[in-house]
């Protein structure tokens, strides 16, 4: 779970060390907090069979917990406690992430899908059924502009708009509505029902694949975050405007809750466009100049600038 403020929370079952929060027990059942990733302006978190992801703002992607197929996409099948960065995807440009028991599958910004960990299904859509132990890209859906992505126990679906069609691939077995029971090794569209719900290719309702789908969309656009608090230049406009009037403790409390959390200030204060999808260690992803430009701002109006 992640606050507004920016702070994720886990519990639960740990064997694995699946919560990320250092700890060896096996069961944890209250909220802990994942130092880890105290500053990082989170954009999505993911749970598989027992490993986690998380996804900033600026697409550094974050795994922990089991490892035995190379589900964290670290190159090893050692087991992680506390969250690491996959190095692999620092310039990917993430921006969704999506586990399944022990695998994992990652979107980019441009609609490339990139898979790593358990194989042996025909999960990770590479026509092989080997495990990857690094994020290798799903050479059969380059150049679809892939705009949504979810992960099954042992299967993965994609969804490509200019197709109008939703991916398969791995353990098709009681996911589809047709004659498929084999695994698929490679993405393959499944028959999706027309307008009055029947089958394009029969006559016979296709009531397992319209559930699929629409699992499949519910999940994905549910799984991104309602957001941690930013600063919008809207929302600051309004700070100004009306710190004289009745709003004003209102006003207070999003003030408190944005600048207490370094992690919703490094997500207010961002490169615009893509620039910050090249954060690293040397570069910090952060508009300096936009944050000069709030404090000029904010300045003039004293109430405001002394509760910042």
């Amino acid at each position: 779970s992640v606050c507004e403020g920016g702070e994720l929370f886990t519990w639960g079952q740990n064997t694995h060390g699946q919560l990320g929060v250092g700890s060896q027990s096996t069961l944890i059942p209250h909220p802990q907090l994942v130092t880890r990733l105290k500053g990082l302006a989170l954009a999505q978190i993911a749970a598989g069979g027992a490993h986690s992801a998380a996804l900033s703002l600026s697409g550094a992607v974050y795994t922990w917990g089991k490892n035995d197929c190379g589900q964290l996409g670290l190159g090893d099948t050692e087991d992680r406690d506390c969250p690491s960065h996959v190095g692999a995807l620092e310039h990917w440009k993430t921006v969704f992430i999506s586990c399944g028991a022990d695998h994992t599958a990652v979107l980019s910004k441009e609609g490339m899908v990139c898979t790593f960990g358990a194989g042996g299904a025909g999960q990770l859509g590479h026509n092989s059924t080997r495990n990857e132990l690094k994020p290798r890209v799903v050479a059969e859906l380059w150049g679809a502009r892939v705009s949504q992505v979810a992960c099954g126990r042992q299967h993965t679906l994609v969804y490509v708009p200019p197709l109008d069609k939703v991916y398969l691939f791995g353990s098709a077995e009681g996911q589809l509505g047709d004659e498929r029971t084999s695994n698929q090794l490679i993405p393959l569209p499944i028959n999706l029902p027309v307008k009055g719900g029947k089958s394009r290719y029969g006559n016979d309702p296709c009531r397992c694949t319209c559930n699929l789908v629409s699992i499949f969309m519910h999940f994905t656009q549910d799984s991104y975050l309602n957001g941690i608090a930013t600063l919008t230049d809207k929302e600051v406009d309004a700070w100004i405007s009306n710190s004289s009037s009745k709003h004003w403790d209102s006003i207070k409390k999003n003030i408190r809750l944005i600048f207490s959390s370094e992690a919703c200030i490094n997500g207010s204060f961002l490169e615009e466009s893509d620039k910050h999808h090249r954060t690293s260690k040397g570069v910090s992803g952060i508009n300096l100049s936009k944050v000069q430009r709030f404090y000029q701002k904010i300045s003039k109006k004293t109430e405001v600038f002394q509760e910042v």
